[in-house]
């Protein structure tokens, strides 16, 4: 039953971060939050102690996986606060599951998001510019242009998806 419970309560912030993500390019604190007790909340009621401890576990494990992208740049703090979420339900096992597939299936997201956008051709100039200074001047130094406008990747539709994955294969009882 509690189980039930946790996925219905996932999957509704999932779409709703996603649908949030998209329209306005940010996921907000009251979702991931209320996300991240909503799970601790659950798995606290239904295993005591343990659970309590896996979904702080999870959180934590789930900011560790994308703080660094967040710390460089490559995402927003509301992507890393989801995934720290996602832990709270999930536990910390699952939640590296759920990174790992929302790790590839960013990457594909990106690179679609960069042919539809036409930066595939600018990236792919600039690194043939890059290996062709390296092979004359035995330097990697080149200048950094203007270039087309990168992409707005919105990861909380990626996580979803990485999560939706994750819990299909233990469905299957593949994990």
């Amino acid at each position: 039953m509690m189980t039930a419970v946790l996925l219905v309560g996932l999957a509704i912030a999932l779409v709703l971060a996603a649908y949030i993500d998209v329209r306005e390019g940010r996921i907000p604190n009251w979702l991931t939050f209320s996300l991240a007790g909503f799970g601790t909340v659950v798995n606290t009621a239904d295993q005591g102690w343990a659970g309590f401890l896996n979904s702080i576990e999870g959180v934590s494990l789930g900011i560790l996986c994308l703080i660094f992208f967040y710390i460089k740049g490559g995402m927003g703090a509301g992507d890393v606060k989801l995934l720290g979420a996602i832990g709270g339900v999930m536990g910390p096992y699952l939640v590296v599951y759920v990174f790992g597939f929302a790790a590839i299936l960013g990457g594909l997201y990106s690179l679609v998001m960069l042919m539809a956008q036409g930066g595939f051709r600018y990236t792919w100039d600039r690194v043939v510019l890059l290996l062709q200074t390296l092979q004359c001047t035995k330097s990697v130094l080149v200048a950094p242009t203007p270039g087309p406008q990168e992409p707005k990747l919105r990861y909380a539709l990626v996580l979803g998806l990485g999560t939706v994955l994750t819990q299909t294969l233990i469905i299957y009882g593949l994990l």
